[in-house]
């Protein structure tokens, strides 16, 4: 997983850069090595190795493409009935997929004989717990395999600056108090953070919002909720960027940037069906894109940074709200107030839209991505000042010869959320015996 790291066991680094056409099958005719791996075409793997490997195949598959017939997992795969059946048989004994009739007709079927049956994730037994910390706030949630969300919870964050403790102690009552629920533990915990995560071990290094520095937080919260399933963390723009790529707006697309803004601004960048990690996984930290050089001082320590001109606060100071005592809450009214119509409330988003279009352009012409997803704070952007947006865009892009789609991301506030649950599962099949 690019830009994740899975501390399994603690202190055990894990890198993991992902084909995403591996894992999903598109972008390609030909069988991939992942899906479709068969006794024929696996020459030196031993028999136990062989199927393990088809065992994730199997799982993969039905993690993101849904309930599939015994024969349409043959089809995928490539492996014969009656290895479909045994593989089926020992996934179900093991309380990950369950089978039932078909209550549909299926193609070419005149009504007569037995109807196929469906293999579909367990998703109540087999689930990721995925958290979303933000400055403001904390959500977490059940995610079952094959993306359904079974239950989810947004609370304040009891973060003191500089300080992770309090928001560690509070991460680990949400996950005790969830798991404790629940008739199965996960088989896997994903947290989406707005920081810097190193790619080889998982450490926070940098979190500027969050006033953390070397935070080995996947290890801390294993420790103190006792956690015995992987623990995988990630920066929340990727994260969201994997979550669209595999099941929003981008997913049918190859190359994709998503940007998002909150509190900070970050981005994940997809080219050729693969999330860009850089060399240490810190890649997409384009809130930290200088576009107005000595411009407002940065948490990074930095001046003019992009996220100084189109992050939360910008937002607020454009509808003459500084230094707001609750952020969130001045967030929300004012989208509500644009909702209604409100000129002064639209007159904010519309001001927000040159700064915004100088960070796209610049990153339309070093990525040429195709299509552009908006996250976060700039999702109500596009949709009260589409308009002046494009237009602002168009006048500073300057190679019209890169043509780009602009889109708002179809997963919203759940996208750090799935983010972090395709991680966990993507580590739990990585390591699955």
């Amino acid at each position: 997983m690019g830009g994740v790291s899975t501390p399994t066991p603690v202190g055990a680094a894990q890198r993991c850069n992902v084909d995403w056409r591996t894992l999903t099958g598109e972008g390609s005719n030909e069988p991939r090595s992942e899906d479709h791996v068969t006794a024929s075409t696996a020459q030196g793997r031993d028999p136990a190795s062989l199927r393990r490997h088809n065992l994730r195949a199997l799982l993969r598959h039905l993690h993101l493409r849904g309930p599939t017939s015994r024969v349409g997992l043959g089809e995928v795969t490539g492996l014969t009935r009656s290895a479909i059946a045994d593989l089926v048989g020992e996934l179900t004994e093991r309380g990950l997929v369950l089978e039932s009739g078909s209550s549909q007709q299926q193609p070419g079927r005149t009504g007569r004989g037995r109807p196929p049956l469906i293999v579909s994730p367990r998703d109540e037994r087999a689930y990721a717990l995925a958290i979303a910390v933000d400055v403001d706030t904390v959500r977490i949630g059940r995610v079952g395999l094959g993306g359904n969300v079974l239950e989810e919870m947004t609370t304040q964050h009891e973060h003191s600056p500089g300080d992770p403790t309090p928001g560690l102690e509070q991460l680990a009552r949400l996950v005790r108090e969830l798991v404790t629920t629940t008739e199965a533990s996960p088989i896997a915990v994903g947290v989406a953070v707005p920081g810097l995560v190193r790619d080889e071990d998982g450490v926070v290094t940098r979190a500027p919002n969050l006033g953390w520095h070397e935070l080995a937080l996947g290890q801390r919260l294993r420790e103190s909720a006792d956690i015995t399933a992987p623990v995988v963390v990630g920066n929340e723009a990727r994260l969201a960027a994997l979550a669209e790529h595999r099941r929003g707006a981008g997913r049918d697309r190859t190359d994709l940037v998503y940007v998002s803004a909150g509190v900070g601004v970050g981005a994940g960048i997809v080219a050729h069906d693969q999330l860009l990690t850089g060399s240490t996984g810190y890649a997409g930290e384009i809130g930290h894109m200088i576009t107005s050089p000595g411009g407002r001082a940065c948490h990074c320590g930095a001046r003019g940074c992009w996220e100084t001109e189109i992050g939360a606060d910008a937002l607020l100071r454009r509808s003459g709200v500084v230094e707001p005592a609750d952020r969130q809450a001045e967030l929300e009214r004012l989208f509500d107030r644009a909702e209604r119509g409100d000129a002064e409330a639209l007159d904010a988003f519309r001001q927000l839209c040159a700064p915004v279009a100088i960070g796209l352009a610049n990153l339309i012409n070093i990525f040429d991505p195709g299509l552009v997803l908006l996250g976060g704070l700039l999702r109500p952007l596009l949709r009260h000042a589409e308009g002046e947006l494009r237009h602002s865009l168009e006048r500073v892009r300057g190679l019209p010869e890169l043509p780009v789609e602009l889109g708002s991301a179809r997963l919203g506030e759940q996208g750090h959320l799935l983010g972090a649950a395709e991680a966990a599962v993507s580590s739990f099949l990585a390591s699955f015996e």
